[in-house]
């Protein structure tokens, strides 16, 4: 399993370790307190990092970048792994809560640069599927949450009534409750590595800009994730994931902590139990532009990204000047590798 840490050509841009920042803040006693392995931040720090691939983010279509095996201007190598994957399935989970706008244009402004990028990086002929859900579990919810230390002020009876699982109901919203968000017509987003990506990229930049904020303020990314792989949500996620030879990626884009009611081992079972065939942790890669304080409380947000075995690569969500350092040629790079270690058979 590859957890190598990364740093981008920026020289102002370091690995960012647990526990860095945030002294003084309360932990999520809703859940497990107990810290997780360290994971990769492409964020300021004074702490340079154990191990670090140095990559070009400059150009849109990664070919110039130095990928994770240490050569430059070449694709990676990807015939001499072990395993490797013959499909990507890319989950982003986007908050769509109230001051998300500038973010959600952010990331669709860098989508094609790591598309572009991740096209570059793996070979020809893998079968790629983007898709979208938000942080809503509460459809036309109206409610105000306000968060102290990063986690929520409110009680845990007030998050529970915001929180309607699929299994209890269909709450009606479009992309809520880990149902994919429809689009153009498509729940999802299916392309070749062999594919210009332009389309894909086009898609993709109008999902996640029409998500909207219109969405709960109670945001819960870490069961959306979950939920987005349950049975439950069969009628409109089925043939969304594969599982044997599949990479899952979920990638976190959300401004406020995690406010899911259970324990994220809950639903991490949900995706363990949707990869089994696969080889279960070893098939899911996790990365997300995410507040920087969750770091420094062990967030449950924090805690989930860390549960997957691969190491996580991840920003702070209000550095948007820097959304390229991430969402380019480095994390095409990790994708990459990840797909290049999934089991074989």
């Amino acid at each position: 399993m590859v957890t190598t840490s990364t740093r981008t050509s920026n020289p102002a841009i370091w690995a960012l370790a647990v526990g860095v920042g945030g002294g003084g803040c309360s932990v999520d006693t809703r859940d497990d307190p107990q810290p997780t392995q360290t994971m990769t931040s492409v964020a300021s720090s004074a702490t340079e990092p154990t191990t670090v691939t140095d990559a070009d983010t400059s150009g849109a279509g990664g070919s110039t970048a130095v990928g994770v095996d240490g050569t430059a201007g070449e694709k990676l190598d990807l015939g001499v792994m072990a395993g490797g994957c013959s499909a990507i399935d890319l989950l982003f989970v986007i908050d769509n809560s109230q001051s998300m706008h500038t973010y959600q244009d952010a990331l669709a402004e860098q989508f094609p640069a790591f598309v572009s990028a991740m096209f570059d990086a793996i070979p020809p002929g893998i079968d790629v599927h983007v898709g979208v859900t938000t942080t809503d579990f509460d459809n036309q919810c109206s409610a105000a949450e306000a968060t102290a230390n990063c986690q929520t002020s409110s009680s845990l009876a007030d998050v529970e009534s915001h929180y309607q699982p699929p299994t209890s109901g269909d709450d009606g919203g479009n992309g809520t409750q880990g149902r994919l968000f429809e689009w153009a017509g498509k729940r999802w987003f299916e392309a070749s590595s062999s594919d210009d990506p332009a389309a894909l990229s086009q898609w993709f930049s109008g999902a996640a800009t029409a998500a909207g904020e219109a969405g709960c303020s109670f945001e819960m990314p870490v069961a959306a994730a979950g939920f987005a792989t349950h049975p439950a949500n069969d009628d409109t996620n089925a043939g969304f994931l594969r599982d044997e030879d599949a990479l899952l990626v979920i990638f976190f884009l959300t401004d406020e902590p995690d406010k899911s009611p259970e324990s994220k081992d809950v639903y991490a079972g949900m995706i363990r139990d949707a990869k089994q065939g696969c080889g279960g942790d070893a098939c899911v890669f996790v990365a997300g532009l995410v507040p920087g304080c969750i770091a420094g409380v062990n967030q449950k947000l924090w805690q989930f990204m860390g549960l997957f075995g691969a190491e996580p690569s991840w920003s702070d969500i209000t550095d948007v000047a820097h959304y390229d350092d991430l969402v380019g040629s480095v994390l095409a790079d990790a994708v990459a590798q990840a797909c290049a270690n999934i089991p074989v058979g």
